[in-house]
């Protein structure tokens, strides 16, 4: 994974220093290398994280032919088999990476191409000869691509901080500051002015000549579903086979691959898929590093069945004691993570993985996206009853009077029918913070549901739900603070469960092979029955990395005392002061005045990062490709 930086100048000539910024402020993301390109009015940068091939020949920009040139952060897990197929169309390589895949594949089929990449992406394709960018996002989200856009830029970027190379400032939106993160996402706008989320699914293409973009959708889940077999049993065959396939292909890497383990579901499935596969497939040990990390911390339940399952396979696990952070350092985190949530945890974790040389984890996100979480059972519950409620209604039509008694006694029911629950997505407007902001009005007009409200009638409504939560935003803004925990440590995460294949699968599953025997996501619990320890099979609870709330101790009182004494909190068109003081002083709302000062300290963070850059140190050998 890498990261990814452009910049359409609408009004004035290029300024080769606001790329040479902007991808300083992504080096985290790539430490291994960094380059850009100067064509017409654009700029295209990128940085490195080797991964596949890791010589110079896989550097980016890239291009073969002169015509098409990429810059693109993800992997593409079936590179190898598009690279022989393009080859017997004719296709020569140079390199050994996906990228070169990427390219030609595109060159081959275009935007048809998206539909054959099993992986994760945000990446640009300059064609020069039309005069064109497409600039795509893979179908599940999981690599960010931000937009930005005024009178004088059209700029997009792996993360939002480098769009403060552009006019030395980012600013809040005064519509969005406050509304959930839910509706934000589920709408892919930001908290920030002019900032907003390429929809996941989408490519824009954009004319460099007349600026003219055109948003066009390239991924249809609903229309991909496949067929589910009847039968419990078989239905765990096929969950098991099918990340097993993915786990595989996610072990393709050039260099040290390894995970960590908490001792639940999620993460023990990926890390027995490794050593299965290890184990089979004689993988070797040169790149591969099955001695798991175990983050400790306060609220944690399964370390325990974390460290039966590592010795059950023999490795040599790390259990690191988390000690729990001050508020002092939030500032670094949430500049990092660009949330205001407190993920320390996870930031940490992949920290520790840096510390042991390792570039790829694979993890176990996105199976309760897909298999269900334990306080979604209401809406899987809800297709039961709408049956109920449609089979009271029939049974009343032509059941004769002792089936319709004996019915009402079967599910406790009286004399007034039930009406069915209809499936609906309606956004959250209501501001968290009324009396602490001078609101605005918030656009929720467009929901990335909106599109497929249509199709979506033709299914049950579990099935409405999940695709909600798991296509349409939610499960997106998890995503990415997952990407930011990781990159900002240099560590690309793999995920298994959001193979297109697996993730598929589990939309189309229905409830009862998620909910079984009083167990939820039973049919990986099941899939995993003859490996896991009995503690770790039948686990009653959900376990998680959680997020770090502060202690309001007397540091951490001074703390906050100082944020909204600065001049520019206090002056700030965003922030009420009056309301904000009077309540502290008071020792009302605390939560909600430590929230708003992170908001204010990830924008001081963005400043303090910008004004740490030295333009003299990036040189042209760093940053190479200029002007082709």
């Amino acid at each position: 994974m890498c990261g990814i930086n452009g910049i359409i100048f609408k009004t004035s000539k290029t300024d080769v220093s606001k790329i040479l910024k902007m991808n300083a402020l992504l080096d985290h993301r790539g430490p291994d290398d960094s380059g850009f390109i100067n064509h017409k009015n654009l700029l295209l940068g990128h940085t490195r994280l080797s991964i596949i091939d890791t010589s110079n020949l896989g550097s980016q920009p890239m291009s073969v032919d002169g015509r098409y040139w990429i810059i693109y952060n993800g992997e593409i897990y079936n590179y190898k088999n598009l690279r022989e197929e393009l080859k017997h169309k004719k296709y020569k390589f140079y390199s050994n990476s996906d990228t070169e895949v990427v390219l030609n594949a595109y060159k081959e089929w275009g935007v048809e191409s998206f539909q054959k990449f099993n992986g994760e992406w945000s990446f640009a394709i300059l064609d020069k000869k039309n005069n064109e960018v497409i600039i795509c996002r893979d179908g599940i989200g999981y690599k960010p691509c931000y937009i930005f856009e005024n009178n004088n830029f059209f700029s997009f970027s792996s993360e939002i901080k480098t769009f403060y190379a552009l006019e030395n400032t980012i600013e809040f939106d005064n519509n969005n500051l406050g509304i959930s993160f839910t509706t934000l996402n589920n709408c892919s706008k930001t908290i920030f002015k002019n900032i907003n989320q390429l929809t996941q699914g989408r490519y824009l293409k954009v004319n460099l000549n007349n600026l003219d973009i055109q948003t066009v959708r390239w991924d249809y889940p609903l229309k991909s579903l496949p067929k589910i077999n009847s039968g419990f049993k078989e239905n765990v065959n096929d969950y098991f086979n099918l990340l097993y396939e993915s786990t595989k292909l996610r072990l393709n890497s050039d260099v040290k691959t390894g995970t960590s383990l908490s001792g639940g579901l999620d993460s023990s499935s990926i890390f027995t898929l490794m050593n299965l596969i290890e184990k089979k497939e004689k993988l070797g040990e040169n790149y591969l590093d099955l001695n798991p990390i175990i983050m400790n911390y306060e609220e944690m339940k399964t370390k325990e069945d974390a460290v039966k399952l590592s010795k059950k396979f023999k490795r040599d696990y790390q259990i690191v004691d988390f000690k729990k952070m001050t508020a002092e350092s939030t500032m670094d985190l949430v500049t990092s993570l660009e949330v205001v949530e407190e993920y320390f945890i996870q930031f940490e974790l992949y920290k520790k993985q840096k510390e042991k040389g390792i570039k790829v984890s694979l993890d176990g996100h996105g199976a309760d996206e897909f298999l269900g979480y334990p306080n979604w059972i209401p809406e899987l519950s809800v297709d039961i009853y709408n049956n109920i409620a449609n089979n009271f209604k029939t049974i009343n039509k032509f059941g004769k009077t002792q089936n319709i008694n004996k019915f009402k006694r079967l599910f406790g029911l009286g004399e007034q029918e039930i009406a069915p629950i209809s499936f609906k997505a309606t956004p959250d407007l209501n501001y968290g913070f009324k009396n602490y902001l001078h609101i605005g009005n918030f656009d929720g007009g467009y929901q990335i549901i909106n599109d497929d409200l249509e199709d979506l009638e033709n299914f049950p409504y579990e099935l409405c739900f999940i695709y909600l939560m798991s296509y349409c935003g939610w499960f997106q803004f998890f995503l990415n603070k997952w990407d930011r925990a990781s990159m900002s440590n240099s560590v690309e995460v793999r995920m298994p469960f959001l193979d297109n294949d697996v993730r598929l699968f589990g939309l189309a599953l229905s409830g009862s092979n998620k909910l079984k025997r009083s167990f939820t996501k039973s049919v990986l619990r099941e899939a995993f029955k003859e490996y896991f320890p009995k503690s770790m099979y039948t686990q009653q609870f959900k376990q998680g990395l959680t997020i770090q709330n502060v202690d309001y101790d007397e540091n951490t009182i001074n703390l906050i005392s100082e944020i909204i004494n600065e001049a520019e909190f206090k002056e700030s068109n965003i922030f009420n002061f009056k309301n904000i003081n009077d309540d502290f002083i008071n020792k009302q709302n605390l939560d909600k005045i430590w929230l708003l000062c992170k908001y204010f300290l990830m924008i001081k963070g963005f400043k303090n990062r910008y004004d740490s850059i030295n333009i003299d140190f990036i040189t042209e050998e760093k940053s190479n490709l200029l002007n082709y």
